[in-house]
């Protein structure tokens, strides 16, 4: 599994990290500032993303490829 952090200022570049995804296949965990904008991100990235499969837990959002 890789572990990313979240930088509160800065944005995430999620393209990047859709792209690592599909290419190492394996599971990723993102801390995120809050659960408040972990859920949203997450709501965010499941309607942009086809085939991904993102939970939360806290401040993390744990994403794979359905």
């Amino acid at each position: 599994m890789i572990n990313l952090v979240s930088d509160k200022n800065k944005n995430m570049d999620w393209e990047l990290i859709i792209n690592h995804l599909n290419e190492s296949g394996g599971p990723i965990k993102i801390h995120m500032g809050s659960p408040g904008s972990a859920q949203v991100t997450r709501c965010r990235l499941m309607d942009a993303y086809d085939g991904l499969n993102a939970k939360t837990r806290g401040h993390d959002i744990f994403l794979e490829l359905a």
